[in-house]
This record gives C-alpha cells, structure tokens and sequence, in this order.
C-alpha cells in the first residue's frame, strides 16, 4: 500500500501534537516495510519556516519577559515571584532547540524509507491549474499537483491514500473524487489514517 503525506505530518511528529503516535505509527510501518510513504519534496522544506518562525516569536516573547522581570527586581516586594520566573525564558527557548531536533531526526527517518516526489516545470503548471479550478493554496496546489503526478505513474489496482489535517482544502468533494479515481482514499486526520490502513490493507 502506497501512503501519502505531506508537510502536517512532520509537524505532528515535529511539535509532538496530539496524533503525533498515530504519525509515528504510520512512518513505523514504513520502516517496517509495510507500507510505502510518499511525500513531495517541497513539503519537506516548508516545516521549518514554521518552526522557525516559532522560534522567532518565542525569541520575542523572551526578550519582552525578561525586561519585565528586570522591572519587577527592582521591587523587593516582588523579588520572591522573580526569582521563580527567573527560569521561564530559557526554558522556552530549550523547547524550540527540542522541536528542531526532532524535525531534522523526522525529516531524516522520512528520506531514510520514504519516496521524494520533485517538482518539474509540468508540475508546477499544473499546480497553478489547481489554484483555478480548486481554490487551493500556493502551497497546497503544489503538494496536490504532485500527489496527482505520482499517482499517475502508477497503477491503478494498486491501494493508496492520502493523509493530511488540511481538511478545510483537500476534502473538497471534487479533489476526493479525483483522488478515488486513482484508487487513493483521502483521510482527513492519522489517527484514521492508520485505522484504515490497519484494517483494510495489512
């Protein structure tokens, strides 16, 4: 069975989020060789903006905190509340070192056992079609133009899936259609995900 995923389950295993066991069951299947994985490449890049971009707000938040624990020193009656928060930015920040760490341990289990779906010049035409005709995203239109291109290349006895939290975009009752087409189940979350793949296909 051919599993896709894209950019939200790096995140889920990333940011340890709720059905981050789920995911990681998944891509214990995968290891397994129980499954094949299939990501898009460019889903693989887009997780650490996002972590990134954490990092920088919590740098921020950081900054601002520790400037107001200065002020609030100065008070003797509030020295005792400082001392206890005194630990709280550099705890913050060991957070975003963890969330690193686990992308670039997730990104590197996933290039490990997991095929990498480029993007081509018909790929991205093909994306901006998407745009049109579904309303998706930049980004979304490219990681479902790939899936699309993909499954394509293969055949269509063969079971697949597409799995991703990006329900509001790729549940769209014409994207599932043309997804069933191909013989790919769209699930809109990998606690379900994983259910289906346990009972229907293994």
């Amino acid at each position: 069975m051919i599993v896709y995923i894209e950019s939200n389950f790096v995140l889920e295993l990333s940011l340890e989020q709720e059905q981050a066991k789920s995911a990681n069951d998944i891509l214990l299947l995968a290891e397994n060789g129980k499954i094949e994985l299939a990501f898009p490449a460019f889903a693989l890049a887009e997780p650490f903006a996002t972590i990134a971009h954490r990092e920088r707000e919590r740098r921020r938040l950081c900054s601002s905190f520790s400037g107001q624990l200065r002020e609030l020193q100065r008070s003797k009656q509030h020295q005792d509340v400082v001392s206890q928060l005194e630990p709280a930015p550099n705890l913050l920040l060991e957070i975003g070192k963890k969330e690193f760490d686990l992308l670039q341990s997730t990104v590197m289990r996933l290039l490990k056992v997991g095929k990498s779906i480029g993007i081509s010049m018909i790929g991205f035409q093909k994306a901006l079609a998407y745009q049109d005709r579904y309303g998706l995203s930049p980004q979304d239109s490219i990681i479902y133009s790939l899936v699309i291109g993909d499954l394509q290349r293969r055949g269509l006895k063969e079971a697949k899936c597409f799995i991703s939290r990006n329900w509001k975009d790729f549940g769209d009752p014409d994207i599932k259609s043309e997804l069933e087409f191909y013989n790919c189940a769209y699930l809109e979350d990998f606690t379900t995900g994983l259910r289906f793949i346990q009972s229907t296909y293994m």
